[in-house]
């Protein structure tokens, strides 16, 4: 019997110490600190103010104007050569023009995107025979090289030369 006693006054005593470390106004406004001020986790007050960037993490550079016309000449066991019209858009470049090979023209579309000095674009035309380039640009004229592939033909490599009107 004494050793029930014993527990229960100890239980006691530890409810009353616990009861006595918490005031009155914490029991009656849980959610506020001891300024009255509500807690960070409630409202997010009293906490360091963070940001969220939600920007490409790519420095917004301006390639070209607007609208800007290219010239392009593909090199490999032919000669051919391109005539666009390309938008940009951030880091993106888009456009449509005409490929002309043996005398013979054909309508194309580019899309493309840059980082630094260094373009990757696409160049597909009507026969379906896409043209990947990869440029390294130099102020308003670039090269590289690119592979070719068609519907028709087996793939194919050569180099690329070009400028910006």
């Amino acid at each position: 019997m004494n050793y029930r006693r014993y527990v229960s006054c100890l239980l006691i005593l530890v409810l009353f110490v616990v009861s006595s470390a918490v005031s009155d106004d914490d029991l009656h406004n849980p959610g506020q600190d001891a300024k009255g001020s509500a807690t960070p986790v409630i409202t997010g007050k009293n906490t360091p103010v963070s940001t969220v960037n939600t920007g490409s993490s790519e420095p917004k550079t301006r390639l070209l104007n607007p609208m800007s016309k290219w010239h392009l000449d593909l090199q490999d066991s032919k000669d051919r050569s391109l005539e666009l019209e390309i938008c940009q858009s951030n880091n993106v470049v888009f456009g449509k023009g005409t490929i002309a090979t043996d005398g013979l023209s054909q309508n194309v579309t580019a899309t493309g995107t840059f980082s630094g000095n260094k373009l990757n674009l696409d160049i597909f035309s009507e026969d379906m025979t896409l043209f990947r380039l990869v440029l390294t640009i130099s102020r308003k004229s670039f090269s590289g090289d690119y592979n070719a592939y068609s519907a028709i033909y087996v793939p194919w490599k050569g180099i690329a030369m070009g400028s910006i009107d």
